[in-house]
């Protein structure tokens, strides 16, 4: 029975917004990708609920994962730490532009901040993929096409000499 009581207690805290935790995610986001731990990633946090040019994110010659998140929404934090992984894994294949649709003092998710009617957000997380600066795939495809595309990364990394 403690059991339960201490998984629904942390389901709760998961679930319900809390605007230090939420504030914390970001910091926490942003010093992972910053550290050394693990690599260097080309990562970026942009817009904070602000229109932007989506092509002007990507990066030539890499693949920019183009992210938009909130940090109200936990399965989006826990993309944003898994491609800044793929990034500090493969640093000259992957540039990540994590695009914050929240304006700052919103609590929630900001379905009507202007990045977020800009791109008809209507739910998170959600990807746009770019190889050498030319969209490929957004959406659903473009969670797709990157799992692929780390697969493919994962496959040629175990069939190196000495693996």
């Amino acid at each position: 029975m403690k059991k339960k009581i201490l998984i629904a207690a942390a389901l709760a805290a998961l679930l319900l917004p809390q605007s230090r935790g939420d504030a914390v995610a970001t910091a926490k986001i942003a010093e992972w990708a910053a550290s050394d731990r693990g690599g260097k990633a080309d990562y970026q946090e942009t817009s904070h609920g602000q229109t932007i040019n989506i092509d002007g994110l990507a990066v030539a010659g890499k693949i920019t994962i183009v992210d938009f998140s909130s940090d109200y929404c936990a399965p989006c934090v826990q993309l944003a730490m898994f491609l800044i992984q793929q990034s500090k894994s493969y640093p000259r294949r992957y540039a990540i532009r994590r695009v914050d649709v929240n304006r700052p003092g919103v609590v929630g998710i900001d379905w009507q901040s202007p990045v977020s009617r800009q791109f008809h957000i209507d739910s998170l997380p959600r990807l746009v993929v770019y190889d050498n600066k030319v969209k490929v795939a957004e959406g659903d495809a473009a969670r797709q096409w990157l799992i692929d595309d780390v697969n493919k990364m994962l496959a040629k990394s175990t069939d190196a000499p000495g693996n």
